[in-house]
């Protein structure tokens, strides 16, 4: 019997007996290292809870739309491609909205944030249908 490279799980050949503590003891190995995964998992979790920040991306839908970063933020800055009068903008280009200060198009949520549609066609747009948006949240 081979076994793989990377987890030492089995491998049968055609001729090898196939024995059902083989299956038990790749089972097992496959639940320790799920667990362990969780685990980790879990605490990263746990220490991005504790950075003043939260870091991410989603993609515009030209309506309305909430973005979950698990707490109210005081402050975010929103970056993303632009075109504007056939003038191609890096990722820079931003909008920034506080705590008690919404902008025309960013609200602040208790989970995160609300990008709007941008109906008045206002540059810098934060929410065009299929374009992606980085975004920084600060606590």
């Amino acid at each position: 019997m081979n076994y793989t490279e990377n987890y030492h799980l089995p491998q049968w050949e055609e001729t090898d007996r196939v024995m059902r503590t083989d299956f038990n003891d790749a089972m097992a190995s496959i639940e320790s290292g799920m667990s362990g995964n969780a685990q980790a998992a879990t605490a990263a979790m746990a220490e991005a809870v504790k950075l003043p920040y939260a870091v991410g991306s989603y993609t515009g839908n030209g309506s309305s739309q909430d973005v979950n970063v698990g707490f109210r933020p005081r402050f975010v800055l929103i970056c993303g491609d632009q075109k504007h009068n056939n003038i191609y903008y890096g990722g820079l280009v931003s909008i920034m909205a506080g705590a008690n200060i919404n902008s025309e198009r960013l609200f602040m949520t208790d989970n995160g944030f609300r990008v709007e549609v941008n109906t008045a066609n206002v540059f810098p747009r934060i929410n065009e249908s299929g374009k992606t948006y980085e975004f920084i949240a600060f606590r």
